[in-house]
């Protein structure tokens, strides 16, 4: 075991250019303006001071937020070991794997007993099929997720990428605000009658 390790170490320490060319081909091929490539996002493009400023926002507030992208499996356009048509339809979140089935991202949070379901959006934007936002019950921390037309998993990629590099961001923090609004009036009532 210890061996294997070693061997595996001295290949990627000996070949780390070579990976590192590659990682930075793959990721050039998805943003190239050859045919098919994927030109805009439906993230929001943001400047610097903006995505610092919603960072120590969040910060001071105590708030936490994850973003979920998920490309739905798709069997016609992604190349995949298909899997049977109803849980393989790229189209269709409420049956795909990734998303409606047993364990797709949505199914599992709403059978989870930590989580609250806040809210669900039908086609928020372009290539986005479902959006839903939920809230932990005990903890402040909000999770949204996209589900993603399966035929746009590079559109998918990319707008991950984008999210992580704070180059783009998700018009969804307006629906947390409207959410914490109502749960601070409801907390005021709450305390006032405590009081």
């Amino acid at each position: 075991m210890e061996f294997t390790r070693i061997v595996i170490y001295v290949l990627v320490m000996r070949y780390r250019i070579i990976i590192s060319a590659c990682f930075l081909f793959f990721l050039h091929a998805c943003s190239g303006n050859s045919p098919g490539s994927v030109k805009d996002t439906t993230l929001k493009p943001v400047d610097s001071a903006s995505f610092q400023k919603s960072i120590i926002v969040k910060k001071e507030s105590g708030l936490k937020t994850i973003h979920v992208f998920v490309a739905l499996c798709d069997n016609k356009y992604q190349g995949i070991v298909p899997v049977p048509a109803k849980i393989g339809n790229g189209q269709d979140a409420a049956t795909n794997l990734y998303w409606g089935a047993a364990f797709g991202v949505k199914t599992f949070f709403n059978k989870s007993s930590e989580w609250k379901l806040i809210e669900i959006k039908k086609n928020p934007a372009a290539n986005i099929l479902e959006r839903i936002l939920f809230k932990h019950k005990t903890k402040n921390i909000y999770l949204l997720a996209d589900a993603y037309d399966g035929e746009y998993i590079k559109q998918t990629t990319i707008d991950f990428l984008l999210a992580c590099s704070g180059k783009g961001m998700t018009k969804w923090p307006i629906m947390v605000r409207k959410f914490l609004l109502a749960e601070q009036q409801t907390s005021l009532l709450m305390s006032g009658m405590m009081v």
